[in-house]
């Protein structure tokens, strides 16, 4: 399902994903009802922020809100600000994707985003982000990016 719900740009191989799982920041979060497998959320804990990095639910289960159970869980779950990536709105799913997160209460920001290569030899691309409950400060993006090269990107990249 990872596969199939994100871009091979978007995703690492598998044996990072693997190497990322040990870190303890880092949460595989399954969704399931009565048994069945729903989804997942990927995300990080950093110092007063969570940054959920991949979020899907399974094919058969989209589009009967089982995604926005997902957030709405997530969101009352945490304490701090909450970030995430989405594409430039060049396409009807990446424009409806956003528009599924502001339905939710996250604010679309306009600083200019790159996310750094979730492969190895991969490229940055240029993204959009999303947080809740308010849009993040030029400070406060500054500091996210550093503790994502930190933590998500320095032991296993560099």
């Amino acid at each position: 399902m990872y596969e199939e719900a994100f871009p091979e740009e978007e995703r690492r191989e598998l044996d990072l994903q693997q190497q990322m799982m040990r870190d303890t920041n880092y949460h595989f979060d399954i969704v399931t009802d009565n048994g069945h497998f729903v989804g997942f959320i990927f995300w990080w804990q950093f110092k007063g922020l969570r940054y959920i990095e991949h979020l899907a639910t399974a094919i058969k289960y989209r589009g009967k809100a089982y995604g926005k159970c997902i957030v709405e869980q997530f969101i009352s779950d945490a304490y701090e600000a909450i970030i995430l990536e989405v594409e430039l709105p060049n396409c009807d799913s990446s424009k409806r994707r956003i528009a599924f997160y502001q339905r939710l209460g996250f604010i679309l920001n306009t600083q200019e985003y790159y996310q750094l290569p979730m492969r190895k030899n991969g490229v940055s691309i240029e993204m959009l982000l999303m947080t809740y409950p308010k849009e993040i400060t030029a400070s406060q993006l500054s500091v996210f990016k550093e503790n994502f090269r930190e933590m998500c990107y320095a032991p296993y990249f560099e």
